[in-house]
């Protein structure tokens, strides 16, 4: 079972190799702007918060006209949302969207959660579970498919399915960042919902990944009221905030 300490490293590691900077600059109040030539098509701006620094991915041409400097900055503090939607405010009208939230598991937070008695948890993995896939994905509809990210034609590689009898009622997945982070997705049939169901296949499937020394990963609009309740529930930290400013020239 992974410690709170390699759990952090794992994290941080990946963060750190996905900006190119060092894994201790995450404990210094500090700022990472990362020029990004394609956000001049999208009139986007991220903001990732992560433990006490920022990164900020940008459109050069917007960088320039704010006089926001390329690089790594330690001193400045961390650059938050409201920061920036200062800055900008000045030039241009802006709009923020509902931000994402990275919430990750330490194996001695776990709260494990059982759905009713009648609920039988299992994994999915073998050729002749493909058809309860199938028939789990005709029951929901094609936003909730989308919303989950749920790809029918690259099923995920560990999936746990949620059974009431013979029928799948909830689906909990995961795909791999760098083979040791598990990116948790959870669907529930619109039949079978307001039961905890969703909770039950997310719980089952971290299991798993505790057992396996996968950190679980779980991916959420901070607004999204009933995602949110489910890795509340579970024990997960908050470590990642991402943030997204559109600009209005």
């Amino acid at each position: 079972m992974l410690t709170n300490n390699e759990l952090n490293q794992i994290v941080y590691r990946y963060w750190a190799n996905r900006f190119n900077c060092n894994q201790e600059d995450f404990a210094r109040p500090s700022t990472l702007v990362i020029r990004e030539a394609e956000f001049d098509e999208t009139n986007r701006i991220l903001v990732y918060t992560i433990d006490k620094m920022s990164v900020i991915r940008i459109a050069p041409s917007v960088a320039d006209r704010v006089n926001l400097p390329v690089g790594y900055s330690e001193g400045v503090g961390t650059s938050s949302t409201t920061d920036m939607q200062i800055k900008l405010g000045e030039q241009y009208e802006l709009s923020a969207d509902n931000p994402f939230v990275d919430c990750y598991l330490y194996p001695e937070n776990f709260k494990p959660f059982n759905a009713a008695p009648q609920f039988e948890a299992r994994r999915l993995f073998s050729e002749k579970d493909n058809s309860i896939l199938l028939d789990f994905y005709a029951q929901c509809s094609e936003e909730d498919m989308d919303e989950a990210e749920i790809f029918v034609d690259e099923p995920d590689p560990v999936i746990y399915g949620l059974f009431d009898g013979e029928h799948m009622a909830a689906y909990a997945s995961h795909r791999y960042w760098d083979d040791v982070i598990g990116d948790i997705g959870v669907l529930v049939r619109s039949d079978y919902r307001s039961q905890g169901l969703g909770k039950a296949a997310v719980s089952a499937l971290c299991q798993w990944c505790v057992e396996n020394d996968v950190v679980p990963m779980y991916r959420v609009f901070r607004e999204h009221v009933h995602s949110w309740r489910i890795q509340e529930a579970l024990g997960f930290t908050e470590m990642v905030r991402i943030d997204t400013l559109k600009l209005k020239k």
